[in-house]
């Protein structure tokens, strides 16, 4: 499934309604939008069904940081991308988010971003997947010999979904823009 699929839901969350419309506006032609006008209703608009929220973080009442810290407690996988003009400062080292877009901002980037975000999601989705599946297979492995397992079908179905899972996640790898890449790479070789 391509993350510009019209399949996936974007939450739009700002205080001031005209540029939270604008963002949404942007994001129609791609995606399902939902905007959130303050941190209250951002609350209510998550769920596991939303894939990536886009959140400003000064807003009356519920800040963004706390709206954040809320929906990391419910359940669900969304990318999360800090979209505001507050600099960042040491206190972004405790938050979960994703992505952090400094205002102005572009409707190219907001784009880009929610690819972005979308993308991250599943792979972190298949990541997960794969390592459940090797996690079943090595404590089956531990367990049992390899004659046993040679000749159980239910062992032969869950290493080929876990072949499967594993392609799947080079796959998402190799799709990755050379940007992006190096982006993650210098991340992890810091």
């Amino acid at each position: 499934m391509s993350v510009d699929d019209g399949a996936h839901t974007v939450l739009v969350v700002d205080d001031e309604p005209e540029f939270a419309d604008s963002v949404a506006l942007w994001l129609r032609d791609h995606w399902d939008v939902r905007v959130a006008y303050d941190g209250e209703e951002a609350v209510e608009a998550y769920g596991p069904e939303v894939d990536a929220v886009l959140l400003d973080r000064r807003m009356p009442r519920l800040s963004g940081d706390e709206v954040l810290a809320e929906i990391r407690a419910q359940p669900g996988e969304s990318g999360v991308g800090m979209m505001t003009a507050v600099q960042p400062d040491w206190d972004v080292v405790e938050m979960e988010f994703d992505l952090y877009l400094k205002k102005p901002v572009r409707k190219e980037e907001v784009i880009e971003a929610t690819q972005k975000l979308l993308s991250r999601a599943e792979y972190a989705r298949e990541l997960q997947a794969l390592f459940a599946l090797s996690a079943k297979v090595g404590a089956l492995r531990a367990r049992y010999d390899a004659d046993e397992l040679a000749d159980d079908e239910r062992f032969e179905r869950l290493q080929a979904e876990l072949e499967r899972v594993k392609a799947q996640a080079n796959e998402r790898l190799a799709e990755l823009d050379p940007e992006e890449f190096e982006e993650i790479m210098s991340v992890v070789d810091a």
